[in-house]
């Protein structure tokens, strides 16, 4: 706020001005400043939302729906937001938690405010505008801080969620309730009574500083082990603020030394005591993040309230890149897995497709291989039956000449040509009426014509149908047919 300000009274904030880069880019994310370039480089100047953000103390794109200074305790409201239908509250609702980062938090809004959020949840889902993949949670529509988050449906996180949603109620953000508070709850605070009041100041002045950015310091009524804490783009940091000690040789008494001197064998006795110095010091972070503020020769711990509040608006907003980041990367994996998903089910089509064509091929093929054999088989009967019976007059003729074997050859003579007659189809058609002229081939059948993987190359013969049987049809025992080359439909 206050570097907005400074750029709309026309003071010059350009790129030189480099430890204020970072909240020049801030406020530019949030369409508050523009940073045009002359000569390479940037000029900061406000907009009309920055001037409309410093006349109101909210966005403009979300007038009825942003922090609790858009009604007042008393329950004014604008006529702007009296004309608002339900349907517009919804759609700033939902922009507001996309550019937003996909939470907003709202402390102790007054009635109306809270009912303003009601209609616009309610709005939202009944007119759909919620965006597709996304689910809206929100908690505190009754009381307490009020916090509304939109939600990836693929990658939900319930277990943030359900303490989010559970601790709100349990938290104090209010800056005065807050130092209230911790006068009684000393956890975290390790100061001593001297140091109380402007321990208490300066984590009022921090709460009101992170309120002005929409973000809270909090602590828990039932004392939950995170204590302190600042939250801020749904991120939380750890608070801790603690009077310095310093160090100074210990002075022994009489009873010391002469302990010292009897049971040195017995104890280490320390060499130094640790005193309150009078110096209060605030800690950010834990482990190897740790930031750390706190009284020097220059300045005091309320000097570097500003230093902290933007320290934390810095490691929100590194934060939130981050996540943003996680969730990109999430998204192009599941983007490519879903590729890959069809890319496969492509190539399963592709080669079921494939299949179902050589399948269809050799059906035709087992068809024709089988009426070819059908019909073969009867052309050699009826070719055979034609031999016979020229060989019949043949005997008989010969016949003539034998008088002795002339019965003889008669008798074959008449069997012969009851072979013939059975054997020839013109006499006997049920040999091609009673084979099927259409077949449905078994997986047996199929096989003896699909391509083999493996070699590259097509079986030579497929097996007879099971319904045809030529034995049957063409009982005899020897075999019809002249040697030499296969017939055509045996081929």
């Amino acid at each position: 706020m206050t570097t907005l300000r400074r750029i709309a009274d026309g003071e010059s904030v350009t790129a030189k001005d480099s430890d204020l880069a970072r909240t020049v880019y801030a406020l530019r994310d949030r369409g508050l400043i523009s940073t045009p370039r002359t000569d390479g480089i940037w000029i900061a100047e406000v907009t009309e939302a920055g001037r409309f953000y410093l006349a109101n103390g909210y966005y403009q794109g979300a007038a009825a729906l942003t922090s609790p200074t858009v009604s007042s305790k008393t329950g004014r409201r604008t006529a702007d937001i009296k004309r608002q239908t339900p349907r517009a509250l919804a759609a700033e609702l939902i922009k507001r938690l996309q550019d937003e980062g996909g939470t907003v938090h709202v402390h102790d809004p007054d009635k109306t405010t809270r009912a303003l959020h009601r209609r616009a949840l309610d709005a939202a889902k009944r007119h759909g505008l919620i965006p597709e993949g996304f689910r809206l949670l929100h908690t505190g529509r009754d009381r307490g801080d009020l916090i509304l988050r939109l939600e990836n449906e693929a990658h939900p996180d319930e277990t943030d969620w359900n303490r989010i949603r559970l601790s709100a109620r349990d938290l104090i953000t209010d800056p005065h309730e807050l130092a209230n508070w911790l006068r009684e709850d000393r956890r975290s605070i390790d100061v001593t009574d001297a140091m109380i009041g402007r321990a208490l100041e300066a984590i009022r002045a921090l709460a009101e500083g992170l309120l002005q950015r929409g973000h809270s310091v909090g602590i828990s009524r039932r004392g939950k082990p995170r204590g302190l804490h600042a939250h801020a783009r749904g991120h939380q940091y750890a608070l801790s603020i603690k009077e310095e000690l310093d160090r100074i040789p210990r002075v022994y008494t009489e009873e010391d030394l002469r302990s010292r001197r009897l049971y040195a064998w017995q104890r280490v006795t320390p060499e130094y005591d640790e005193v309150p110095s009078g110096r209060l010091r605030l800690e950010l972070g834990d482990g190897s993040g740790l930031q750390c503020w706190a009284d020097d020769k220059r300045s005091r711990l309320e000097d570097k309230i500003r230093t902290v509040v933007n320290a934390i608006e810095r490691l929100s907003e590194a934060d939130q890149q981050a996540r943003f980041a996680r969730e990109e990367a999430q998204r192009k994996r599941d983007e490519n897995w879903r590729r890959q998903e069809e890319e496969q089910q492509r190539q399963a089509a592709a080669r079921q497709e494939e299949r179902d064509k050589e399948l269809a091929q050799a059906a035709d093929q087992a068809q024709e291989e089988h009426r070819r054999r059908a019909f073969g088989q009867a052309l050699e009967g009826w070719a055979s039956a034609a031999a016979i019976r020229e060989f019949c007059l043949r005997l008989e003729a010969l016949s003539a000449t034998l008088p002795a074997q002339e019965a003889t050859i008669a008798r074959w003579v008449t069997w012969a040509r009851a072979q013939a007659d059975h054997m020839d189809p013109l006499l006997t058609p049920s040999v091609l009426t009673e084979v099927s002229f259409d077949i449905e081939p078994t997986a047996e059948t199929l096989h003896r014509y699909l391509r083999n993987e493996k070699r590259g190359e097509r079986e030579t013969r497929p097996e007879e149908p099971i319904e045809v049987r030529y034995d049957v049809l063409y009982p005899s025992a020897w075999r019809w047919g002249r040697p030499g080359r296969s017939q055509w439909w045996r081929r």
